[in-house]
């Protein structure tokens, strides 16, 4: 089937989902989906907070590192809090030449630092910082459950703190030995940090706050504002724009009317058989409120337009919430369920479906993406990708400005 049969096929969607959008609500913050990769995160509890380790005992039991920049990177550069019978780093990474960008890999973890503590009942905690270049935009907490369900291990405690920034325990065995691992992991422009201390489980109610409290004050100095892939911008004429990553296909579609525009985007792939597959179609529709219509109505237009052949809406998976541009007055996003009809042979993918309402247009985007449970490495690179061009979505060409004192950027000021 040639990519332009399935993406037409694709186009064509099921009745009698978006009644639930009918009822739009602002909204803002950080997308919680109730469950990734069969890892139901519902029932995950936030980490345990320990307060920081006061000052008196920094002085007398703790050193700071001086500030360490592996590779000769900014973005690696960090420094950290560890008691003083606890080794220095026992594995540094190397140091490159200034202009040598390229040698983290971009699926394996690369070393940056260890150290070991002393013996406790014949067994040691140690503290692993390791980097990876991410090839695409993907959250923090994706990454992070990606990586613990691939791996195997039991996720016990998980808080996102930004799209940026997420900090976790899980256990983890290794040979004869099991730790409780607690975990952050930093996206800093196109480099992925994660920090983590190994617990030995016979020490840990003895060492849990001090594992919490080194995790904690472990701190990027050079944080960045720059995502991995370069943001192409499109504007439909000069009535409303978006950003959107540079390795997606962009279809622009004619525009006979400032009235009712869209455009189309579309990443894919093709297997040693010439068998193309659909990685993720994102289509943007952009409706003038000199139409007359409500919301509403528009609402209705786009479901009455949408069916699927072979497939089947199923249930509403999560409500995603954006930080929308203040371009935008409100907005409501959903994901949903899409079943085919012969299970056994055919991909299983999600549909998410933005609404949102400016002061001249009504925007809606919607994306089918492969479903996480079949793929979730491709799903949540499509959900960030997702939330780009929902948040980008504007009625100006002029960039989002930044509100460092809004808590959502909190991250940026550590």
């Amino acid at each position: 089937m040639s990519i332009s049969m399935k993406i037409a096929s694709l186009l064509i969607f099921a009745r009698n989902f978006l009644c639930v959008l009918i009822a739009i609500t602002a909204a803002g913050g950080i997308a919680t989906p109730a469950f990734s990769a069969g890892l139901d995160l519902k029932g995950v509890p936030a980490v345990k907070e320990f307060p920081p380790i006061a000052a008196a005992d920094i002085k007398a039991k703790m050193k700071k590192s001086k500030e360490i920049k592996p590779y000769n990177l900014d973005e690696l550069s960090y420094e950290i809090l560890l008691p003083k019978d606890w080794t220095d780093s026992i594995q540094q990474a190397p140091v490159t030449g200034a202009n040598d960008k390229n040698f983290l890999s971009n699926n394996v973890l690369s070393m940056v630092a260890k150290y070991v503590g002393p013996p406790k009942n014949l067994v040691r905690s140690h503290l692993t910082i390791e980097a990876l270049q991410l090839p695409y935009d993907i959250s923090a907490r994706n990454w992070l459950v990606n990586y613990v369900v691939r791996n195997g291990f039991t996720m016990s405690a998980m808080t996102e703190k930004s799209p940026y920034e997420i900090e976790a325990r899980y256990v983890q065995f290794d040979r004869d030995q099991t730790y409780a691992v607690r975990v952050r992991a930093l996206i800093n422009g196109p480099k992925l940090i994660l920090v983590r201390y190994y617990l030995p489980q016979e020490n840990e109610k003895e060492e849990e706050a001090l594992q919490g409290q080194i995790v904690s004050s472990f701190r990027l100095l050079n944080m960045g504002q720059q995502g991995v892939e370069k943001l192409e911008e499109y504007g439909f004429l000069d009535q409303s724009f978006f950003n959107y990553p540079a390795s997606w296909e962009l279809k622009e579609r004619n525009i006979l009317s400032i009235e009712r525009m869209s455009a189309l985007l579309f990443q894919s792939k093709r297997d040693e058989n010439d068998v193309v597959t659909l990685d993720g179609h994102i289509k943007i529709n952009v409706i003038s409120k000199l139409l007359k219509t409500t919301l509403a109505q528009e609402i209705e237009t786009f479901r009455s337009n949408l069916v699927i052949k072979d497939y089947s809406v199923g249930k509403l998976i999560e409500t995603i919430s954006y930080k929308y541009h203040p371009t935008i007055k409100s907005g409501k996003a959903q994901i949903y369920q899409l079943v085919p009809s012969q299970p056994n042979t055919m991909q299983y993918y999600e549909f998410l479906v933005a609404v949102m309402e400016g002061a001249d247009y009504y925007y809606i985007v919607s994306m089918i993406s492969p479903s996480r449970d079949i793929d979730f490495y491709t799903w949540a690179q499509n959900i960030e990708v997702a939330r780009i061009i929902v948040e980008s979505v504007r009625r100006d060409n002029f960039s989002t400005e930044i509100d460092l004192n809004d808590p959502y950027y909190d991250y940026l000021k550590e």
